[in-house]
């Protein structure tokens, strides 16, 4: 994978006005998946699996907030955001991030409540934000900090990291997660009954992190994603940053997510 190119095809397609990459701009606008139980309770042939939908392409993404902002999207229309992730995924995404001469980190919005805002499957890429708080996971025998949230992590053996094995890991964790989690999401009773717990996936090549979610926004200004809930929040507005201050980064996570039974 030529990273060269990528960057360079990105910004082009950026200066040609295809993409937004201002902050406000690219954030301000973006679409969200409209609230329609009834519809996402519906299950008909077109949500099978079908020939073709283990297969993945690769894309930027419009409401894009890095440089550059990939997706991965399952060929299959129908793959739909509540899945958990399979093979195929883990063994696209793992490509990427062991191609790329950049850090990269991919991660999964699982479910409505996980914070995703289109139902099509897929797996998003940026370059690693500093300062996460997985990135104690980087070195060795770093201290965890203290979150608001439960969350599930490994740190990753370079030796042993094949797409079966980080299935492996992505699987235990989720069950981790779903243990936490499963009841207690937002849209719990209108979610559809092969739907995941909602949760957020976070993969780096040095550590694989899972989190089940209740919520995905304590209000329209305060909605984030799996990387917003790693503290790199992304926001559009004066107004979002207005409102964050007032709820409080720390509570608010701890809603987004699923709050510790410990004392912070």
């Amino acid at each position: 994978m030529n990273e060269s190119f990528i960057l360079s095809e990105f910004d082009r397609l950026v200066s040609s006005g295809t993409f937004q990459f201002l902050l406000t701009s690219a954030l301000a606008n973006k679409p969200t998946i409209p609230l329609n139980p009834p519809a996402a309770n519906k299950i008909d042939e077109r949500d099978q699996k079908r020939e073709g939908s283990d297969i993945s392409t690769q894309g930027f993404k419009m409401f894009c907030w890095a440089r550059p902002h990939l997706m991965l999207v399952t060929s299959d229309g129908y793959r739909r955001q509540y899945e958990g992730l399979d093979l195929h995924d883990i063994k696209s995404v793992w490509f990427l991030l062991s191609t790329l001469d950049t850090d990269y980190v991919a991660f999964y919005n699982c479910g409505q409540d996980g914070g995703c805002s289109r139902l099509h499957k897929h797996v998003q890429l940026i370059p690693t934000p500093p300062k996460l708080f997985a990135s104690f996971l980087d070195p060795k025998d770093s201290q965890p900090p203290r979150v608001p949230f439960e969350w599930f992590y490994r740190r990753l053996n370079p030796h042993d990291s094949t797409p079966e094995r980080l299935l492996e890991i992505y699987n235990h964790l989720l069950e981790q997660s779903t243990n936490k989690g499963r009841s207690l999401s937002e849209n719990f009773g209108t979610a559809p009954p092969d739907a995941a717990c909602p949760h957020n996936f976070i993969l780096t090549k040095c550590w694989m992190v899972v989190f089940p979610r209740q919520r995905a926004a304590i209000n329209k200004e305060a909605g984030v994603n799996a990387i917003d809930m790693l503290g790199h929040i992304v926001v559009a507005t004066q107004n979002e940053i207005d409102n964050w201050i007032r709820l409080g980064p720390t509570n608010a996570l701890r809603e987004l997510g699923v709050a510790k039974q410990e004392a912070l």
